[in-house]
């Protein structure tokens, strides 16, 4: 009977869900410079709740370079970036980021079309 009786609440509350339109806090764009793409290819949440994006920035120097960004979750205004510069038109790319218990951050990433 309670399986039934949860079966009926999913169903029930299912059209809002699926109806219901996301809203937005805010939006932030970043262009790296040189009027390249840049893109985002990881984002997760900071211990203290605000984003962290990671992923390759186009400068128009060499390659693309690896760009992680935290933003504030209010307005997503910057907190802090850093940038790993690419060398010899190799393109660095970002394959995870995580937190370890002591709050640092890991990244872990690949340099594509480096030779040697």
């Amino acid at each position: 009977m309670k399986q039934l009786f949860l079966a009926v609440a999913i169903l029930a509350l299912l059209p809002t869900l699926v109806i219901a339109a996301p809203t937005f806090n805010w939006s932030t764009a970043y262009d790296g410079g040189g009027n390249y793409n840049d893109e985002v290819r990881i984002i997760i949440t900071a211990p203290d709740g605000n984003p962290v994006v990671a992923g390759t920035s186009h400068d128009g120097i060499d390659g693309g370079d690896l760009l992680i960004r935290k933003l504030s979750k209010v307005d997503g205004s910057l907190i802090w970036s850093r940038r790993f510069p690419a060398y010899d038109d190799s393109d660095m790319f970002v394959c995870g980021i995580a937190w370890d218990p002591d709050g640092d951050l890991i990244v872990g990433g690949h340099v594509l079309g480096c030779e040697g």
